[in-house]
């Protein structure tokens, strides 16, 4: 299991650019009197999002995005290697959303943060696609027969921990019900819908003070941050059609804290 505090140690000196965060950036999303609204909800239906046009054209865009690489010490940690599945689940409503997980509390780092069902890669893993489905099973408990995999995504490598692969992958007509969850590593599972995730009043930023921003997606009570907020972001890019390419917008960029002695 992965999460993301690690990028509150980030320098930030390999990537110096904004990050690019989709959303309905003016578009309300859950009013669905409003004809643009209409739009989005269009755009985003299963038909469209889990098509083999765009299945191919999301990981296409994920293996060529560009590679994140952050190390900041020759760590033993950071000479590992990780895997993590971003599972898209449809339920009865075929409605679609992001499978994730709270760390458990009786875990030593990352306590009750939110992250991706995933972990370190074993030696008798095949690929980082058998990492991400085993580790999936012992955490929550969802069987990889149930997990219809699209690919990979490119290797993230920050600071102070392990080498993370996104693997992307569906499961239709699922619900929390079936999921079985190892309560030493995993204190719930949850699911976020991908029209909370791409609206304009999910999408927020932590600020460090370094002076650069990352991004977070914050629905009620659950905020999605840190190195999952990236991934998250990352693959949204990827994932939403491109007639929304044009609602995009970049995180905000503030200038590094100075203290005055």
């Amino acid at each position: 299991m992965l999460v993301g505090k690690c990028l509150q140690y980030i320098p930030f000196q390999i990537i110096q650019r904004n990050i690019t965060l989709f959303t309905a950036n003016h578009i309300r999303v859950h009013n669905h009197n409003n004809e643009e609204g209409k739009n989005v909800d269009e755009l985003l239906r299963p038909d469209i999002l889990l098509s083999e046009e765009n299945k191919l054209r999301s990981i296409q865009c994920m293996e060529n995005s560009t590679p994140v690489g952050l190390r900041s010490s020759k760590t033993t940690r950071e000479k590992t290697f990780a895997a993590v599945l971003i599972c898209l689940c449809t339920n009865e409503r075929k409605e679609i959303s992001i499978l994730y997980t709270r760390r458990s509390g009786r875990l030593s780092r990352h306590v009750r943060q939110i992250s991706f069902p995933g972990g370190i890669k074993d030696p008798e893993d095949v690929d980082f696609i058998d990492c991400a489905l085993r580790e999936t099973e012992e955490e929550i408990g969802l069987p990889r027969r149930r997990i219809n995999v699209w690919g990979t995504g490119n290797l993230i490598s920050p600071p102070n921990t392990a080498a993370i692969m996104p693997v992307v992958g569906t499961v239709e007509n699922f619900t929390l019900k079936e999921l079985k969850l190892n309560e030493d590593e995993v204190e719930e599972a949850l699911v976020i819908p991908i029209k909370e995730l791409v609206h304009p009043k999910t999408i927020k930023h932590t600020q460090f003070k370094s002076g650069w921003s990352t991004p977070n997606f914050v629905v009620g009570q659950n905020k999605v941050w840190g190195i999952t907020g990236f991934i998250t972001n990352t693959f949204l890019q990827c994932l939403i059609p491109t007639d929304l390419k044009r609602l995009k917008h970049h995180v905000k960029y503030i200038r590094p804290f100075k203290i005055k002695h």
